[in-house]
């Protein structure tokens, strides 16, 4: 690397986001260990009704709302996010993010790079919170 690393969203392919029961959510990697970072910058995009199940991981990590609305639940605290805002969110806490809107919830995420870099699905508070 040259000590600068540019690209383009539009450059950069969408994955669906395979956490638990997680639905309608989708990943773009922008800047990875693959650029010798020691974090990541991901950009999420969440359909309506779509959600990242509750889940914690050995990473903290930091979300900023570009667009739409969501309900966040970090270790059973529930709030409501929108454009502009921010929340960081500690290593081994459990969060879910939910979009709450009838059009797309758009977000940046940056997380630290840890020796373990799996995720745990969480059921039963999910489950149990969101259940019809």
């Amino acid at each position: 690397m040259q000590g600068y690393y540019k690209g383009n969203i539009k450059d950069i392919e969408s994955q669906e986001v395979k956490v638990g029961n997680s639905r309608g959510t989708y990943i773009q990697w922008l800047i990875t260990d693959r650029q010798e970072s020691a974090y990541a910058m991901r950009r999420f995009i969440i359909k309506p009704d779509g959600f990242i199940q509750l889940h914690y991981h050995d990473y903290f990590e930091s979300l900023y709302i570009i667009d739409g609305k969501c309900s966040v639940n970090v270790n059973g605290d529930y709030m409501e996010l929108g454009r502009g805002d921010f929340i960081f969110i500690d290593t081994k806490y459990t969060h879910e993010i939910r979009n709450i809107e009838d059009s797309d919830l758009e977000f940046i995420c940056v997380i630290n790079y840890t020796e373990n870099m799996g995720i745990t699905p969480v059921y039963e508070e999910s489950e149990k919170k969101h259940s019809n």
